[in-house]
């Protein structure tokens, strides 16, 4: 299996910087090869000998999907772990899908009891307000249900449409 961080682009990223995808070959399997699959999680390679003396290099971070991000205005890009965070740390928050809006984001949640969306709201609206998206407007609302998309998998980040 050989993995390849590369920029957005496809050029190998350089050690120490966070590549915008990666490419995965595999030749083991021989009823289908996978040559140069994209895989849109984010990794950063370390550019040092494996402390344990392993030959193969180092992941020093892997961000996850590249395309769970949400842009905003300005070329604002916030990662998913801007809310995956206070949503994953709340007790009562059993499943959750952050819809993005022009102005902020939609949380749909399942609860097990009284999930404090206030403060969730407040902390991830800080958590915005770093990255550069001010005065984010951050509703929940419960559902019985998280609605699956078209494949049956829940997509936990829904992004706007691009637009062109």
């Amino acid at each position: 299996l050989i993995l390849r961080p590369v920029d957005a682009d496809g050029r190998e990223a350089q050690a120490g910087t966070t590549s915008a995808k990666v490419y995965l070959t595999n030749l083991f399997n021989l009823a289908l090869p996978l040559i140069n699959y994209e895989l849109t999680d984010e990794l950063q390679l370390v550019d040092e000998p494996c402390p344990y003396g392993s030959g193969y290099r180092l992941a020093a971070d892997v961000q996850g999907r590249s395309d769970d991000s949400f842009h905003f205005a300005g070329g604002r890009v916030v990662h998913p772990f801007v809310f995956r965070g206070p949503l994953g740390r709340d007790r009562h928050i059993l499943e959750f899908q952050v819809r993005q809006l022009e102005s902020g984001a939609e949380v749909l949640f399942r609860a097990s009891g009284r999930a404090d969306t206030d403060r969730l709201a407040a902390e991830i609206g800080e958590h915005l307000a770093a990255a550069g998206v001010a005065d984010a407007e951050i509703t929940f609302r419960s559902v019985d249900r998280i609605p699956a998309g078209p494949g049956g998998k829940v997509k936990r980040f829904v992004p706007l449409p691009e637009s062109d």
